[in-house]
């Protein structure tokens, strides 16, 4: 099965600017995508402190990369496999990628601000959204740091420069989901051997974060079922 939904109502967009200009640039996107492009992200700077509102446009043009708030969720199976997601072909930034569970951005909203709970916040309406997981409440989502990277795309004036709120969920995986097409082309259940063989053979098909993510220390910890329950709100720097 698969679920649609609409982000109308639930996030906050940014003032229309450049309207003709944004027109031409977006003019071969996916018009829903293109839609998501007008809200508010939440920029920042690299102690996290809130700096004011700015487009998800504009803090992904590559003319800009402006430092904002993201999240990744990476969700653990019972039998410790990573659920995985396939980015969709209609996503304006790394489309066709594989990638963590879901990763999206906190909105510029009273209740998506609020650091840590903010960003779990954002966290189940996307995991909502994209993957039609709805049993998830912010106790079950984990802090485990907040990570500094910036990538940017070859073949298109886009990229990432993002204070990305590690998320950890566990006991969740594919058959809770319903995916959304417009977001996710496919879903995948994944053991940490396998994911660093794939990524060795097919670097290629993955997401840039993923791939900074998957060379720290931190992120085999995150596989086991013994790692701490403590979270973790320190900034680190992905290179």
């Amino acid at each position: 099965m698969k679920k649609l939904s609409s982000l109308r109502g639930l996030s906050a967009l940014a003032p229309r600017r450049q309207e003709q200009q944004c027109h031409v640039e977006l003019a071969s996107y996916n018009a829903k995508q293109v839609e998501y492009m007008r809200e508010a992200c939440i920029s920042v700077d690299e102690n996290d402190d809130i700096i004011g509102a700015i487009s998800k446009r504009d803090a992904h043009s590559s003319q800009q990369l402006t430092l904002h708030r993201a999240f990744s969720v990476f969700s653990f199976t019972k039998d410790n496999k990573l659920l995985m997601q396939k980015r969709s072909a209609e996503k304006i930034t790394f489309p066709n990628l594989w990638t963590n569970t879901c990763c999206s951005h906190p909105l510029h909203t009273p209740q998506e601000m609020d650091g840590a709970i903010g960003a779990k916040r954002a966290a189940i309406r996307k995991l909502d959204h994209e993957l039609g997981i709805t049993e998830v409440h912010t106790d079950r989502l984990q802090m485990n740091g907040r990570w500094i990277y910036r990538a940017e795309m070859d073949e298109a004036p886009w990229g990432e420069h993002e204070l990305d709120y590690a998320l950890i969920l566990r006991g969740i995986g594919a058959d809770h989901c319903r995916i959304n097409e417009n977001e996710v082309a496919e879903i995948r259940e994944v053991g940490m051997d396998e994911l660093r063989n794939w990524m060795e053979q097919e670097p290629s098909s993955f997401t840039p974060w993923l791939k900074l993510f998957s060379k720290t220390k931190t992120f085999e910890k995150w596989w086991s079922q013994k790692a701490s329950t403590a979270e973790d709100m320190k900034i680190y720097k992905l290179h």
